[in-house]
């Protein structure tokens, strides 16, 4: 594999891991530190009734949202740095 097609692999890896990160993790993530207490929560004196979305912490949002997307820039990382080219080689 020579320089240019590693570099493109590599940004791949990284771009794809971008994009899980935020479908499966930034945005709910966001959407949870972003709620607003005021204009969310039925309040009746003797209980408080909201509708704030979870912290992104089930299987999904943790395994594709943060693990899989460090696996695939560490990937991209190595495959990008690469060793020898072909060109190198002869």
């Amino acid at each position: 594999m020579n320089r240019n097609q590693r570099r493109i692999v590599a940004g791949a890896a990284f771009l794809l891991a971008a994009i899980l990160f935020v479908a499966y993790f930034g945005k709910p993530a966001w959407a949870w530190a972003t709620w607003n207490e005021k204009q969310n929560t039925l309040d009746l004196g003797f209980v408080k009734i909201t509708n704030r979305p979870p912290f992104p912490g089930d299987t999904r949002g943790i395994g594709l949202g943060l693990v899989l997307p460090v696996v695939l820039a560490a990937a991209g990382g190595v495959i990008g740095s690469g060793g020898r080219d072909e060109a190198d080689e002869a």
